[in-house]
């Protein structure tokens, strides 16, 4: 099972995570690419950092809002929403391939990654972009328009599962305002990645159990606790492979 984290968020004065700490802990990255988090620099040293833990990386590309992190859906035509994709993935592969290293995927971030899983339109403009460039991995949530789309086209799709978010009995992501969204007890987040990684079964509000078949878990790095929640979670899922 794939561990990822959302990690370069940062940009200029304003410090997001705690991406040194995290880093060695993970198989895969996610590199904010400058829209909702990130700039030039902090691209650069994520990548450096990756690299030398030999970490897979992926491009994190979002709505060009930092007020709100990325996390409002700007709505926006669907030629503006390519361009505004091929421009960060394109930006942040080129980085790391003057850097030495290669694209392993793309994961949305935000509003972006919850918009383009619901709308078959945006999924195809995505699945379109990611595959014109030549990557051969999307990440995205089970059962979304983003995996049919990617399944159409052939693309490679890794369906992803959270281990500091509660679910929904809908399997949805439980909303950020409403209580008991967020798993802060390391303990909790290491329950639902065990459930899901040697059952996958995940335990939704409700209290009852529902099938969840994923490929690859997420941490967010943005989170307080971030570093103690994956030290649990890389406990039930061992050694990361080199």
């Amino acid at each position: 099972m794939d561990l990822n984290a959302d990690l370069g968020e940062s940009w200029y004065h304003q410090r997001i995570g705690n991406d040194e700490a995290l880093m060695p802990l993970l198989d895969s990255c996610n590199v904010a690419c400058g829209f909702h988090g990130g700039d030039a620099l902090t691209m650069q040293k994520t990548i450096d950092l990756a690299l030398r833990h030999g970490v897979n990386i992926g491009a994190h590309p979002s709505y060009p809002d930092r007020k709100n992190f990325g996390r409002r859906v700007i709505l926006m035509p669907l030629e503006a929403l390519e361009a505004l994709l091929l421009y960060q993935i394109s930006a942040l592969r080129g980085m790391l391939e003057v850097a030495g290293g290669t694209l392993h995927h793309v994961k949305l971030h935000g509003a972006l990654y919850h918009f383009a899983g619901g709308d078959a339109a945006a999924a195809k403009v995505v699945v379109r972009v990611v595959k014109s460039l030549g990557i051969p991995i999307l990440y995205g949530l089970p059962g979304s328009a983003l995996a049919a789309e990617a399944h159409a086209a052939g693309l490679d799709f890794w369906p992803e599962g959270f281990a500091d978010r509660r679910y929904d009995n809908s399997l949805h992501l439980r909303p950020r305002d409403k209580d008991d969204a967020l798993l802060e007890d390391p303990a909790a987040a290491a329950e639902q990645v065990r459930l899901l990684a040697r059952s996958q079964l995940v335990r939704a509000h409700n209290g009852d159990f529902y099938p969840l078949s994923v490929k690859t878990i997420c941490l967010h790095g943005d989170h307080p606790g971030a570093v103690a929640r994956a030290r649990a979670v890389r406990e039930v899922l061992g050694p990361r492979k080199k």
